[in-house]
């Protein structure tokens, strides 16, 4: 043991101690703290360009004034998005967006870009030397991630030949643009592809599936002069069609597609045939149609589908088909997602989908959308005006409720839930779906309001809502009831984050 005096006290410490010691005064002391400054122009280039990959083009240019360092670090930048956002009033002082273009890509200097857009440009002839020199500079800084998207004032801008030949693009956006015929096209990376308002040619669409041997997403908005959409490549697993726009008599043979999304609006000639799509396992309709007819033939085509989505002008047509008498089996649907609030505009359509999907098991989802009311006559208003009534006269009707439903989820319907067409729309489920092992209701309340914190009266409306759905008479004996509120701001309210109740009430 060894003694050391320490302002004249004598006291004892272990060898060990000792060591200890010594080895903290030999340390070095700590650094002063950095200044924030210090911390921003110490970070490592691959950080900020991550940031950067984060914001818009015109809060990039701002960070110049972070520090020294940061005054040129931008022309770095391997993202460049650029759109026409003019100031509603016009500053004098503000470049025109050519001129911004122009500027911005005279100072960049790396040596690949990564990312480059051109959005919201009101595009005419005269502009078109400036859009092709724009081009050149995505293939000469070898692109990946190109959009060009314009406004057309008058006619098309085609697209330059060389654009064609971009070996290392991996997703391509256009619009109003229109394809050279006869162009032979090599993107051999290219994995996403999306034309709208376009002219559009059975010809060039069948020469951009060859020469784009990975191309997985496929999208057509608004594109004239398409006929028949052949896709024999095995690697396209999506198609999305959207806002009409095609031929009178439009044809799809893609025996090796999964996905297909058909949206938008769809006048009253729109005619389309799915020939092969024998690989098909997931759609979705959101499209508004003119006629009946055309929703009618794509479920009838859409039999063998296991995954089903129908948004809620969809529903509100089969509302009208159900109330007509009109049945659609859907032999194969096992998952049905619906898009829609519910309303008694709804409700028969959900009906029609419940009584078409014979076969439908595992998911049953009620999903929150944009509410948008179909053009209705007052008088089919009133027909459709359903209560619980109409919905106990609809018990024994579902083949699925009696043999096959097993899950129902009704997500993000927030402070609809205290709807009585909702109510009774999950009064009926419950007490009429033999073979229900659970549902699970979810609330996400910080969507649907400003506030940070959930008012009172809100907590007792799902109370009452959790209290009469768990009230419920079920008809399976192993039916799971849970609701999923989620209130972790709510200091009051965590104990109704998860209610649940797991036997017959």
């Amino acid at each position: 043991m060894a003694e050391t005096s320490v302002h004249g006290a004598v006291r004892r410490e272990s060898s060990g101690d000792g060591r200890r010691n010594r080895a903290q005064r030999s340390l070095p002391p700590p650094p002063p703290p950095s200044s924030p400054g210090d911390l921003i122009t110490a970070m490592p280039d691959a950080v900020i360009h991550h940031i950067f990959s984060f914001l818009p083009l015109r809060d990039v240019v701002k960070t110049s004034v972070l520090s020294k360092r940061w005054q040129s670090t931008w022309t770095t930048t391997t993202q460049l998005v650029l759109d026409d956002l003019r100031p509603r009033h016009r500053d004098p002082y503000y470049p025109d967006f050519p001129s911004l273009v122009d500027s911005v890509l005279s100072r960049c200097t790396s040596p690949a870009v990564k990312r480059f857009h051109i959005t919201i440009f009101k595009c005419d002839e005269a502009y078109r030397p400036k859009l092709d020199l724009w081009l050149r500079f995505a293939e000469e800084r070898r692109v990946e991630d190109l959009c060009l998207c314009l406004h057309q004032l008058r006619v098309y801008y085609k697209l330059p030949r060389f654009l064609y030949c971009l070996s290392r693009l991996v997703r391509l956006e256009v619009r109003g643009c229109c394809f050279s015929l006869g162009t032979d096209v090599r993107w051999p990376c290219l994995k996403v592809l999306s034309i709208r308002n376009a002219e559009m040619s059975d010809d060039i669409l069948e020469g951009i599936v060859r020469g784009s041997p990975v191309l997985e997403s496929l999208a057509l908005h608004d594109c004239g002069g398409v006929k028949n959409i052949v896709i024999d490549s095995t690697s396209v697993k999506e198609l999305i069609l959207a806002d009409g726009g095609f031929s009178d008599s439009d044809q799809i043979w893609a025996p090796h597609l999964r996905s297909l999304r058909v949206s938008g609006i769809w006048g009253l000639s729109s005619v389309l045939r799915l020939d092969d799509v024998s690989s098909l396992v997931e759609a979705e309709l959101d499209l508004v149609v003119c006629a009946d007819g055309l929703l009618k033939e794509l479920l009838e085509q859409l039999r063998g589908v296991s995954t089903i989505t129908i948004g809620g002008l969809c529903l509100q047509v089969l509302s009208a088909l159900e109330m007509e008498g009109v049945l659609c089996p859907l032999s194969k649907c096992q998952n049905l997602i619906l898009r829609t609030p519910v309303s008694q505009l709804e409700l028969p359509g959900i009906a029609y989908m419940l009584r078409s999907s014979q076969c439908l098991e595992n998911y049953f989802f009620l999903k929150w959308g944009i509410y948008v009311q179909f053009n209705l006559s007052e008088e089919s208003i009133q027909r459709f005006n359903c209560d619980e009534d109409l919905l106990c006269s609809w018990k024994g009707n579902f083949q699925c409720l009696a043999k096959h439903l097993k899950r129902v989820e009704i997500i993000d319907f927030a402070y609809g839930l205290e709807s009585q067409h909702l109510l009774a729309l999950i009064k009926f489920l419950v007490g009429d779906a033999l073979a229900l092992e659970k549902m699970i209701i979810k609330a996400n309340l910080h969507t649907q309001r400003v506030q940070k914190h959930v008012r009172v009266a809100d907590i007792g409306i799902l109370l009452g809502v959790s209290r009469n759905v768990l009230s419920y008479r079920r008809a399976s004996q192993n039916a799971e009831v849970i609701f999923d509120y989620p209130l972790e701001e709510v200091s009051f309210g965590k104990h109704l984050r998860k209610i649940s109740n797991y036997k017959r009430g």
